[in-house]
């Protein structure tokens, strides 16, 4: 179970980090003005979206853990959505938040 909500929070900050590459929605200045830090935001999501879909199927197997990583990768952005409707300056330190919850729930889950 820990695995699973760590990958909720680790899909949530790639959600982030690929809402916050955009130089209109950045959060921070550094954001907005330089192209490099968008283009690592941006690798750094696909990153981590490739993790979290090799933590699932290692759990799960590739058979139920691509559906399963389907479904949160979708719940989460929707809840990105929302989020970032509703309030637009938060996305940026909510994905910093959240992912390093999901490093420790992940890292605590491997460990346990």
């Amino acid at each position: 179970m820990l695995i699973v909500l760590g990958v909720l929070f680790l899909l949530f900050s790639a959600c982030a980090m690929l809402y916050q590459a955009d130089a209109r929605r950045g959060a921070f200045a550094i954001v907005r003005t330089n192209i490099n830090v968008r283009t690592g935001l941006r690798v750094a999501a696909w990153l981590v979206f490739a993790i979290t879909l090799v933590m699932l199927a290692g759990m799960q197997g590739w058979e139920r853990g691509i559906p399963v990583w389907l479904g949160l990768f979708t719940a989460v952005f929707v809840l990105g959505l929302f989020l970032s409707a509703q309030k637009p300056g938060w996305h940026g330190p909510a994905g910093m938040v959240s992912l390093a919850v999901g490093l420790v729930l992940a890292i605590g889950s491997v460990v346990v």
